[in-house]
């Protein structure tokens, strides 16, 4: 799904919505709470609630139902009331976020006009009629919850059962006053309605309590029917039915945790599983799988050329774009990923050489060259015992780690490094797989990052890697610089002329780099600064100021063609760092987060495709798209002239189906003017609305009205001459 802010500015998150958390039946379908957002499922719907639908986050722990509707409760307590004539969120209330504590997942419940919320400290009492907390306690009994949160939770007949360690809690409650129970802090108007066994799970059988050890369902209809879903057993039953169908188990044991039963159907879900069953005809539909993003955990991605982007995830796969279309492989070697090694690295070694190549690392295998976007093997050294690279140490020759791959400057291949416990290796690999080595030429033993460029004048390349102490991103570091001449000049043969070590103060690894070639700068992100190296200095220096950066951890960093800096964050989203004047000392940040459509604070790695004009952000459950006319590198266009070819699509327009109609390659300083077939002005836009040599209509005149269908002219006007084209719309 996507939103626009304005007609240039637009959203759209690709995440995969597992785990699943919570379950809720709506209608012939059902809704899940997930760490990418709230799912929808029917047998026609799949539709997934997150960020860039007004949700502002896409974590969610419980979704719970009460008399006034069904209610999304994220990860730290932002309740979001659905919409039954719409089908969609509308905030409700954002007041527990800032205590910054989660809600025990799945522990919310509905009752009356009330919302039941067991946070991991306390219990809090929502009305959904004035849409504020009423009560809240951090004690039930004589137990704090800040010890020991809520297990379970149940109402019954207007009493509150609460479950804390081995205590099953109970207390009546006048909910028509519930504002006056100031008594409910008392430990002695608690009653104890067990003791002395752990109650993971409260259920009913008429007026019949029924409480389990472990967390599953067991629900029993006006009939009498059973329905259960417990995962760590064997027990599948829907409306008295035993299930027995193998692929519900694993290794005999129940891999269904909810079911939610809608008009005619039940939905079983796992934690990365959905299927539903149609309890007339017997027969099950496979939901598990979500088409718009294969991929579960991401942490790199990187531009391809003509337009979308290349993303490496947790679990070992590959996965590019083609118009928003997600096309993915496993690498050569199943069952190998990089997972916790990347996050706890920083790895930075996904790197992608136009139009087809791609090289990659993982964690302890070494190297792995395809074309074809990954599709296609060429080299995976893995497999090779006679390389000219060592590996982490002489006791473990064959584990071969890096953090960090580029492009060589002359796009020839790619260049990357080697770990060893004597200095690490510098590696020069060609687009065909051939590999060649300086071996232990760096000051550090580990390496993280690295960036290449040509030296002005000079065939000769500058390289420039992350080094470190320890393989992790949180140790101390420096940058180290060489000087290497031309493979092609020396018989493909990988030279080092110079090396030396730029230190800061601060002596941080560098987590990131990015550089900016006008400038001749490199700018360098460690875990919390943000620096930059002068190619003519011997030191690395920091900024004097950073408007509007505060209590950073930093993870990313990428040019955009303007010459801003974006920056990547832990819990704080994205950054654009903008230059005041010529200094690199005084920068100005503009902060980007959940509120603004990312689909996820934390943003592991940054791409800017300057071919659509996206900027691409990977977060550990998915990645962000956010498009914006300013990206977009119009300079193959021309500065100021229309005399290369305009494009207009989709044309048709048809405006029950499309967004938006694009109006592309209209070149810079252009005002585009559309008018109907009457020759009377419908919408113009102005020279800062098509700064990125694009502009896109919604289908409205100037004054808000939809336009009627028909035949519409399109003319580009600067100061070179104008050119026009037609389209059609369609309602």
């Amino acid at each position: 799904m996507a939103v626009s802010t304005f007609a240039a500015d637009v959203w759209k998150n690709f995440g995969r919505p597992y785990p699943v958390r919570s379950i809720i039946a709506y209608a012939d379908g059902v809704l899940l709470a997930t760490a990418s957002g709230v799912r929808y499922v029917t047998p026609e719907i799949d539709v997934l609630f997150s960020t860039v639908t007004g949700m502002e986050t896409s974590s969610f722990y419980a979704l719970a139902q009460c008399d006034a509707g069904i209610f999304a409760i994220s990860e730290y307590g932002l309740i979001a009331g659905w919409n039954m004539e719409t089908l969609n969120w509308n905030i409700v209330n954002r007041s527990f976020v800032s205590n910054g504590v989660r809600i025990v997942q799945d522990r919310v419940i509905g009752y009356k006009n009330f919302l039941i919320l067991a946070f991991e400290d306390r219990l809090a009492f929502f009305d959904t009629q004035s849409k504020r907390a009423v009560l809240t306690v951090n004690k039930v009994g004589k137990n704090s919850l800040l010890a020991t949160p809520v297990q379970a939770l149940s109402v019954h007949n207007d009493t509150l059962y609460v479950a804390v360690g081995t205590t099953l809690y109970k207390r009546y409650i006048d909910w028509d006053n519930i504002d006056q129970e100031i008594r409910l802090v008392d430990p002695e108007t608690w009653i104890v309605e067990r003791e002395g066994e752990i109650v993971h799970t409260i259920a009913w059988k008429g007026d019949s309590l029924k409480t389990f050890p472990i967390r599953g369902q067991w629900h029993w209809d006006k009939d009498g029917l059973l329905t259960t879903a417990v995962q760590d057993s064997s027990d599948i039953m829907v409306k008295g039915k035993t299930l027995l169908q193998e692929f519900l188990y694993y290794e005999g044991v129940s891999r269904i945790r909810w079911i939610g039963l809608s008009n005619t159907y039940a939905f079983l879900a796992g934690d990365y599983f959905l299927l539903g069953y149609d309890t007339k005809k017997k027969e099950f539909i496979d939901y598990t799988e979500y088409s718009t993003f294969p991929l579960d955990g991401t942490y790199e991605v990187r531009p391809k050329a003509g337009g979308g982007v290349i993303v490496a995830s947790l679990e070992g796969k590959i996965s590019h774009t083609v118009d928003y279309v997600w096309q993915y492989r496993a690498i050569a070697e199943e069952g190998y990923a990089n997972a916790s090694s990347a996050l706890s690295n920083r790895m930075k070694v996904l790197a992608y050489l136009p139009p087809d190549r791609v090289f990659y690392h993982i964690w302890g295998r070494g190297f792995y060259l395809y074309s074809e976007n990954g599709h296609k093997l060429i080299k995976n050294t893995a497999l090779e015992k006679d390389r000219c690279f060592h590996g982490s140490s002489k006791e473990h020759p064959d584990f071969v780690v890096t953090a960090g791959s580029t492009v060589a400057p002359d796009s020839s291949g790619f260049i990357t490094t080697a770990s060893t416990n004597d200095g690490f290796d510098l590696i020069y690999v060609t687009k065909d797989g051939e590999f060649s080595c300086a071996t232990n030429v760096g000051t550090f033993d580990f390496s993280g990052p690295v960036v290449a460029t040509r030296i002005d004048g000079s065939s000769d390349w500058l390289v420039m890697v992350s080094g470190r102490n320890l393989a992790s991103y949180e140790t101390e570091g420096a940058l180290e610089i060489f000087r290497v001449a031309d493979p092609a000049k020396r018989g493909g043969r990988l030279e080092v002329l110079e090396h030396k070590v730029a230190y800061s103060a601060f002596k941080d690894t560098p987590v990131d780099m990015a550089y900016d070639a006008k400038g001749r700068y490199l700018w360098i992100v460690t875990k919390n600064q943000l620096e930059y190296w002068d190619l003519d200095k011997d030191s690395i220096s920091t900024p004097y100021v950073v408007k509007g950066v505060v209590g950073t951890e930093y993870t990313s960093a990428e040019f955009d063609v303007l010459g801003n800096l974006w920056v990547g964050t832990t819990g704080q989203g994205v950054y654009r760092l903008t230059r005041k004047g010529v200094t690199q000392d005084t920068l100005i940040a503009r902060q980007f987060s959940v509120r603004n459509g990312l689909l996820s604070d934390d943003v592991l790695d940054i791409a800017i495709d300057p071919v659509r004009g996206e900027a691409w952000f990977s977060h550990e459950r998915g990645v962000t798209m956010y498009k914006r006319s300013d990206l977009r590198d119009v300079s193959a266009t021309g500065k100021d002239s229309v005399k290369h070819d305009l494009i207009a699509y989709p044309n048709p327009f048809r405006l029950g189906e499309h967004r938006y109609i694009t109006i592309n390659n209209i070149g810079a300083k252009a005002v585009v003017s559309i008018y109907n077939r009457a020759g009377h002005l419908i919408r113009s836009f102005d020279e800062n609305e098509t700064k990125g040599g694009s502009v896109e209509w919604d289908g409205f005149s100037k004054r808000g009205n939809i336009a009627a269908p028909g035949v519409y002219w399109y003319v580009v006007k600067n100061s070179s001459g104008k050119k026009k084209g037609k389209f059609i719309l369609i309602h």
